[in-house]
């Protein structure tokens, strides 16, 4: 892997920035706070977006700005990549959104986790890390901030093994013996659960042979009993076959009592309904006889409905004349009295209200007289128009007399008629009544005949009725006993089944609990093998594979730490658990007693084997052309930092990313990217 370019939007200090990054040895120069680091952590983030815990989009984003992004383009296996990914900011907090990733020229717009992954693939680190929140194989080979390697080297020793067991990718020997120790704590539940289970297996053996002889007595009984019961039923059968016959007699006598019932009872019913019909005939031939008399009695006069019409338009044609000339008298009225007011007025006026000018008498007199002729001729109208509504009331109320006879005449002509179609009606149903007579009294004759030859009839199946009581006794008394018999039958046969149901659940359990105790004799085995074998096998691949690295390490350890510090009489070389060892003047010390540039010796000396180590061991992985160093020479001497010119040099790596604020770094390296801070904003110069 190689950077190429890096681009940066609303990233920390920075608000707009292309970075260009050549192959060999780089160097990012500033002053401290002017965003070396940032350029670094953008890399990561391009890479493998938000760290839960140790990158967070809070950390990155600028302040004041709600959204950002990182462009990072770089090369693996001469393949052309890119990769975007953006953050947002949201009310709670700052969220990753949407990417893509460009391989030689095919765009694939992605999200975070799926940029994640195609990262991971380009790369070539295990899939197994995807879900681990830290970027372990990128953390200890391309880019591990000084002061995080200081920290590691001074870490309790099995906090170290297990980073250093998940970085070469072997701690899945620790996770196979902390599982085994799981699974085999389960085995152990299984064999106390198992071994519970067949605790009462012989008890239950024991149980299936009692079960047996109650099953073979069951059977026994069924066979002594089954006999008895066939010869009960066959006498229910014959005696019920008897009844039978018996009781087709008595259902042929009960149809005869039921039909000899049915004919009294008819013979009654149209015995009632003639007498009732000859009241009835009676009746209406009165009532016949009275509509007869008060239709004969009068003479009506019969009202057409044009008389009617002519009355009413009559009526409502003087009723509108009587309003016209009430409207008119009014109307005189009203000019009557509007004189009068006027006459009132101008007398007591002394000027004009329009003009002001003074009303003499003459003018007053005048006017007077004028409305005096008025109020004269207007009361002989009033007067004549009274006159004229008297006369129309009248006439109007003499109409309205003549209306009312015609109506009095119409109802007494309607009553009439509703008796002339009252007396048609009766005159039909005496007709119809008579008739029906004729019919009943045939009808009862023909019942009488019929009561006669059933009374004949129901003397032959007298005898019937005591010979089916008795029948039905005897009955009743071999029912008792085939059901005495069915009983003992039927309880043998149940204590079968159930002893059958009995035995097959025993079988089940006895077969289930010979079966549990196969498998825990097998679980045993597992056991045994598991705590006697396996563990050990695993323990024993774990400690070659870390004993090969210790050796591998140790010596790189060794090597560069003799080439960073000066002094002769310090030595450094590491524990069976990774832990560095001091020596100074034949004394063991902790490394937290060097001085500042032996402790950064001390650090850079395990960064730079443990690259080397983790590159080796994994192959696959595809970053090991890039090295990145965030000030690797923090409190070196002078001559420190010619060595460290004399250690790249021997690494041998493509592209090697320096943060350095010494400016001596500047003498050894190919490229120097300057970065300078104005007013809160990084810039390239």
């Amino acid at each position: 892997m190689l950077l190429k370019s890096i681009e940066l939007k609303n990233i920390r200090s920075y608000i707009s920035q292309k970075i260009d990054f050549p192959t060999g040895t780089v160097l990012l120069s500033g002053d401290i706070g002017s965003g070396k680091s940032t350029i670094l952590l953008a890399v990561e983030f391009a890479l493998f977006g938000i760290l839960p815990g140790e990158l967070s989009g809070n950390a990155l984003l600028r302040n004041g700005e709600t959204r950002a992004s990182v462009e990072l383009n770089f090369e693996v296996n001469k393949k052309d990549i890119i990769v975007f990914r953006s953050l947002k900011k949201s009310k709670e907090s700052v969220m990753q959104g949407n990417g893509y990733v460009v391989v030689d020229g095919i765009k694939k717009d992605m999200t975070p986790t799926e940029i994640k992954t195609e990262v991971f693939n380009l790369l070539g680190y295990p899939s197994e890390m995807l879900s681990k929140s830290k970027n372990m194989i990128y953390r200890y080979t391309v880019y591990t901030p000084q002061e995080d390697m200081k920290k590691i080297i001074q870490e309790n020793s099995q906090v170290r093994l297990d980073i250093l067991r998940r970085v070469f990718d072997i701690d899945k020997y620790k996770r196979i013996q902390d599982n085994t120790a799981i699974y085999l704590k389960s085995i152990k539940e299984k064999q106390k659960l198992k071994a519970g289970m067949i605790s009462d297996l012989e008890e239950k053996k024991k149980s299936r042979s009692y079960r047996q002889r109650d099953f073979t007595i069951a059977e026994k009984k069924i066979q002594e009993t089954k006999p008895v019961l066939d010869a009960a039923k066959i006498k229910t059968e014959n005696k019920q076959k008897n009844i039978s016959e018996i009781e087709v007699k008595q259902k042929k006598l009960s149809e005869l009592k039921n039909k000899l019932a049915l004919k009294e009872t008819e013979i009654q019913s149209k015995t009632e309904h003639y007498s009732a019909n000859e009241n009835q005939i009676k009746t209406i031939e009165k009532e016949i006889k009275k509509i007869e008399q008060e239709i004969n009695s009068k003479e009506v006069k019969e009202i057409t409905s044009e008389e009617l019409s002519e009355k009413n338009k009559k009526i409502i044609l003087l009723e509108n004349e009587i309003k016209i000339l009430n409207s008119k008298k009014t109307e005189y009225e009203t000019d009557k009295k509007r004189s009068q007011e006027l006459k009132k007025k101008i007398t007591s006026m002394d000027n004009c209200p329009t003009c002001f000018q003074i009303v003499d008498k003459t003018h007053k007199q005048n006017i007077q007289e004028k409305e005096n002729e008025k109020i004269q001729t207007l009361t002989l109208q009033t007067g004549r128009q009274t006159d004229l509504i008297k006369e129309k009331e009248k006439e109007l109320t003499d109409v309205k007399k003549e209306l009312e006879d015609l109506r009095k005449y119409e109802k007494e002509h309607s009553l009439f008629r509703l008796k002339k179609s009252e007396l048609e009606k009766k005159q039909s149903q005496t007709k119809l009544l008579s008739e029906s007579q004729q019919k009943i009294n045939m009808f009862i004759q023909n019942a009488k005949q019929e009561k006669q030859e059933t009374a004949k009839e129901i003397k032959k199946y007298l005898g019937a009725e005591k010979e089916l009581e008795q029948a039905e006794k005897e009955l009743i008394f071999f029912q008792k006993e085939e059901r005495k018999h069915e009983i003992e039958y039927n309880r043998a046969i149940e204590k079968k089944e159930n002893m059958k149901s009995i035995l097959e659940e025993i079988e089940k359990e006895i077969e289930s609990k010979e079966k549990t105790k196969k498998e825990l004799e097998k679980i045993q085995d597992i056991k045994n093998w598991m705590q006697d074998y396996f563990l050990k096998l695993v323990e024993t691949i774990e400690k070659q594979v870390m004993t090969r690295v210790y050796y591998e390490f140790n010596e790189l350890m060794q090597t560069w730490f003799d080439a960073l510090v000066e002094d002769e009489a310090i030595t450094c070389r590491l524990e069976d658990s990774f832990t560095p060892l001091v020596v100074q003047n034949g004394f063991e010390i902790e490394v937290s007693n060097l001085s500042g540039g032996e402790k950064t010796a001390c650090a850079l000396a395990y960064r730079l084997a443990l690259n080397k180590v983790i590159n080796g061991l994994i192959t696959s992985i595809n970053t090991q052309d890039l090295l990145i160093l965030d000030e690797p020479t923090d409190g070196f001497s002078s001559e420190q930092l010619d060595k460290m010119r004399e250690v790249l040099e021997q690494l041998g790596i493509k592209q090697i990313i320096i943060v350095s604020h010494e400016s001596k770094v500047e003498s050894f390296v190919d490229e120097i990217i300057k970065i300078s801070k104005n007013e809160h904003v990084s810039e390239v110069e």
